[in-house]
């Protein structure tokens, strides 16, 4: 390939990208090839790499693998939470996502689905009646299937008890949140409580930040 055609693969793979990112969809190899590239597999791998520095230098963003060929979009510019502005269904399913991610932080890095759902249902955002919440939506449907499609949950079930159901932070959110903010967020709830008090989560903090 010439310096154009492979500029010219770069630019139709970034906008396939960005198509499927719309939908915080993760992205796998063998998709890229058949779409962007046209089936051709011999160049995926000069043209993804070409396709990654012109997203990181023009774009913001990073084409993270987050499995074996599996691919997601991040954005390094914008990581502002808990101080968001939420803005109609993607701005309310990233309060509710955060809502979660905090509180699978604070349950020691994974909770059950019971201990998840108590926990909506005790701020009022599922309730008792099932009815659909006016801002949330249907949350149980957004929580246990969006958000573990999207990969920012990990949803572990046990082989031997199906009943039995742990969520952990997923590869998306390990990239998108951090958890000093989630502390930050706990802190706040907690008129401006020293993050030190809670020393399991905050030492958990530290240790994943030496470790970025």
């Amino acid at each position: 390939m010439v310096s154009g055609e492979e500029n010219e693969l770069a630019n139709i793979m970034i906008r396939y990208l960005f198509t499927l990112d719309r939908g915080k969809q993760v992205i796998n190899k063998p998709r890229i090839i058949k779409n962007a590239l046209g089936g051709q597999s011999k160049l995926y791998h000069r043209v993804i790499s070409k396709a990654r520095t012109l997203l990181s230098k023009i774009f913001g963003y990073n084409l993270i693998e987050i499995e074996g060929n599996k691919y997601i979009l991040v954005n390094e510019l914008v990581n502002d939470l808990p101080h968001i502005q939420p803005v109609g269904t993607d701005g309310s399913q990233r309060v509710l996502l955060f809502l979660v991610l905090t509180h699978i932080f604070m349950s020691e890095e994974s909770c059950t689905e019971v201990s998840l759902l108590n926990f909506l249902t005790s701020l009022d955002i599922i309730s008792e009646d099932g009815r659909i919440h006016n801002y949330f939506g249907n949350v149980k449907h957004v929580v246990t299937e969006v958000f573990v499609a999207q990969k920012y949950l990990n949803k572990i079930e046990d082989k031997n008890d199906s009943s039995k159901i742990e969520y952990k932070w997923g590869g998306r959110a390990e990239h998108e949140f951090t958890r000093r903010a989630a502390l930050e967020f706990v802190s706040e709830v907690y008129n401006g409580r020293d993050i030190k008090n809670w020393p399991l989560q905050y030492k958990t903090m530290l240790s994943r930040e030496k470790s970025n």
